[in-house]
């Protein structure tokens, strides 16, 4: 099986891997050479990055180095608060980490070093355990409804498919990567820099005014935005004080998208093709797309499972459920599974017999397309009827062109929504602007105006705080 470094060697030394901020730039090469350097002074152990989001280069190079050294990777981020970042440390049995200039890693029962410090530090007998010799990373979850999960991440599954990674990216003028260090998302950018065909564009940050403004500036063919960044640069008209039409393709994965961004989208990049993605850290590299054709109407559904992905809807005894039911969401890989970091009892339950369980609730059609419902812990229960998906009163609200953003879950009022405003409206107004989307019953009972939303590391909205705060009230 070809592994991660000998595919970076195989490469033209002289080709643009990545790019920070469109101006300072690592080649294969001298990924290699830096990555080589680092490694022949790190233990075959479980070491940690620790950058911030301006060393997208010092975090590529450790990354290579540990793996080049035989180690596992552990990402974090330095936006975590130390309290969490050692308890990170403490729980993946991390021997060292190492990280940029700029951030201070919390104290711990392991070495610390920069880049420049590596060659004096003694790292013996800090190797890893025996039995994790087929770990190669560990990624943690986003957090988005519940408390973030180690995954582990096997040398099989890491190394699976880099041929058919790279084709995905032929052709492809540049792609910026609109994502931040230390995550799941992280770690995709990270790797297609090691396999794409082109260079891969990240930034040190990602708010949607810059993420606008550097598309403009740096002429990619390819974007890969978070929903909810694209959702802010079309209610905010982002589009039109930036030049968005060197576009070849815009991806939008990690959440799903609201049709009233995608339908923004496709009239303000008529020449751009928009896809749509569907997978999860647990279920990588599974996942499920949908290029949006202008030609067909505009229905709200996240497409087919794409090659070596098997996709199906169960019932509450894991039976399969046939073609619009709503039921939970499976997705299963070609490639080896992925697990929990020793916790068989979660493991178990998310991964069976091949398939992992995405805690997504949703449907297929006859087309056999996927057609998201909600997430499993957002639904919003009703007394008398169906439950509600928070998701499309969400939805619903964001039509509204003074909306840009939208968060719904269930509290003593009821449907309660909060939103993040352009300009003041009446409640009135914008629960009468539901009723072209939503039933009565769907409808909000109270309508909260907020400055901002909470948000995890990838842009996710936090519910469970919006919960704790709007029910209190």
């Amino acid at each position: 099986m070809t592994t991660l470094p000998e595919v970076v060697r195989a490469r033209d030394d002289d080709l643009v891997a990545l790019t920070v901020d469109g101006d300072r730039s690592l080649t294969s090469g001298q990924w290699v050479r830096a990555s080589e350097a680092a490694a022949g002074h790190l233990p075959a152990a479980r070491i940690a990055l620790l950058h911030d989001d301006a060393d997208w280069i010092g975090h590529a190079i450790a990354g290579l180095a540990v793996r080049m050294a035989g180690g596992t990777v552990v990402g974090l981020s330095p936006s975590l608060p130390d309290a969490e970042l050692r308890a990170r440390l403490e729980r993946c049995e991390v021997a060292g980490v190492l990280h940029g200039d700029a951030v201070t890693p919390p104290s711990f029962a392991g070495w610390a070093a920069t880049p420049a410090s590596l060659e004096t530090l003694d790292t013996s007998g800090t190797g890893g355990a025996s039995e994790d010799d087929d770990l190669a990373e560990i990624i943690y979850t986003s957090g988005t409804t519940g408390s973030p999960k180690p995954v582990a991440v096997g040398h099989g599954n890491l190394n699976f498919g880099h041929e058919g990674r790279g084709r995905l990216f032929t052709g492809v003028d540049g792609v910026l990567a609109a994502v931040p260090i230390g995550t799941n998302a992280g770690h995709s950018a990270i790797m297609t820099a090691m396999t794409a065909p082109t260079t891969v564009h990240v930034l040190s940050r990602h708010d949607a005014e810059t993420v606008a403004r550097m598309i403009e500036k740096l002429r990619v063919s390819m974007a890969i935005v978070a929903p909810s960044t694209a959702t802010r640069i079309v209610a905010l008209a982002l589009h039109e004080r930036h030049d968005l039409t060197g576009l070849k393709v815009l991806m939008l994965g990690s959440a799903p998208v609201p049709m009233s961004t995608v339908s923004s989208l496709m009239k303000a990049l008529p020449g751009t093709r928009i896809v749509l993605g569907y997978g999860s850290t647990e279920s990588a590299p599974a996942f499920v797309s949908r290029p949006i054709d202008p030609a067909e109407p505009l229905e709200d559904h996240l497409g087919r499972p794409s090659a070596g992905t098997a996709l199906v809807i169960t019932g509450p005894g894991g039976e399969t459920l046939p073609a619009g039911e709503v039921g939970e969401i499976r997705l299963r890989s070609d490639a080896p599974q992925r697990s929990y970091y020793r916790d068989p009892e979660a493991t178990a339950r998310v991964f069976q017999d091949g398939w992992t369980r995405m805690g997504d609730l949703g449907h297929v059609d006859e087309e056999g397309r996927l057609h998201f419902f909600d997430r499993a812990s957002d639904v919003i229960p009703t007394p008398d009827g169906p439950p509600i998906s928070s998701l499309r009163v969400e939805h619903a609200l964001l039509w509204h062109p003074e909306v840009l953003e939208a968060a719904a879950f269930p509290t003593p009022h009821g449907v309660t929504a909060a939103v993040v405003l352009r300009s003041p409206v009446p409640e009135k107004d914008l629960t009468a602007a539901t009723a072209d989307h939503l039933d009565d019953r769907e409808r909000p009972t109270k309508i909260t105006v907020l400055d901002s939303l909470p948000r995890g590391p990838i842009g996710k909205t936090l519910k469970r705080e919006l919960r704790q705060q709007l029910s209190a009230d």
